[in-house]
């Protein structure tokens, strides 16, 4: 007896929502990166080279880098231009042997697409939803609630390839050795994963934030700070080994004593109850 098919049906719905202060950043971002390839192409379009197909490259790049490929126009133009050259040293005559020499200059144009720009920043700020969620059971304002705060899955896997738990490359050869390398990596990402829900999580509750993380801003703070942003907070503690054989750890400092106490931890992992003793 073949399998009989069977339908699947459920309703969707499209949530369509407008954030003026992501649309105020994302304009505000745009803005600063056009400047910033209108300057980067000002700089190479003084001095584009001899070669064409390099000077194009360049200005790709150059629009790939700061994400306005379609905010631009850009052309590559050849001169070629044919002068006149006096052979022979001092001051030329109508006798004087002479040369003609060609030379080709190129140029770089580049102009702001208007039309493009008006209309990335028409849809600046604007997200849609689907759920298939009735009205009921979640409203408009708790979908995007819940799909701000939302787990991403995405992260974990930028930490295995280009973040803090890195998987690639893998330099064994051995699939056990494999295995086993990637069981330790998932078990570190849940840990990474751990810390950050709890952080997060006691701030919410206390309604506070956590400021010093970010460098050269002291004073920035963040209510969802990464568990690589806490961790690096620690980075600068010195365990010492005196010429006594005592030991000595660098004292936490106000920060460091405010992440333990988010996670949880006791300050009491970082005091060192060790007497001096022989080497």
């Amino acid at each position: 007896m073949g399998k009989r098919s069977k339908w699947v049906r459920w309703d969707e719905r499209y949530l369509v929502v407008y954030s003026h202060t992501l649309a105020s950043a994302a304009i505000r971002g745009q803005q600063q990166r056009l400047e910033r390839a209108t300057a980067a192409l000002s700089k190479l379009a003084a001095k584009p080279g001899d070669e064409r197909e390099q000077l194009q490259h360049k200005a790709e790049s150059i629009l790939k880098r700061h994400r306005v490929k379609d905010l631009f126009s850009i052309t590559t133009t050849t001169k070629t231009i044919t002068e006149t050259r006096y052979l022979g040293r001092g001051r030329p005559t109508a006798n004087s042997p002479k040369e003609q020499v060609t030379r080709i200059n190129l140029q770089l144009n580049f102009q702001l697409q208007s039309a493009a720009i008006a209309q990335a920043e028409q849809l600046a700020g604007w997200r849609l939803y689907v759920t298939n969620a009735v009205t009921t059971q979640l409203t408009l304002p708790q979908a995007v609630i819940y799909y701000r705060d939302e787990w991403l899955l995405e992260r974990g896997f930028h930490r295995f390839k280009r973040g803090r738990l890195p998987a690639l490359p893998i330099y064994f050869q051995n699939q056990d050795r494999i295995t086993g390398l990637m069981f330790l990596l998932t078990i570190a990402l849940r840990v990474f994963t751990l810390i950050e829900f709890v952080v997060r999580q006691a701030l919410q509750s206390a309604q506070q934030s956590l400021a010093g993380l970010y460098d050269g801003n002291p004073k920035r703070a963040t209510a969802r700070p990464s568990t690589e942003q806490m961790l690096k907070a620690f980075s600068h503690l010195t365990l010492y080994f005196l010429p006594d054989s005592s030991i000595f750890i660098t004292p936490l400092s106000a920060l460091q004593r405010q992440i333990l106490s988010l996670m949880k931890l006791p300050e009491s992992i970082y005091q060192l109850h060790l007497r001096p003793g022989k080497t």
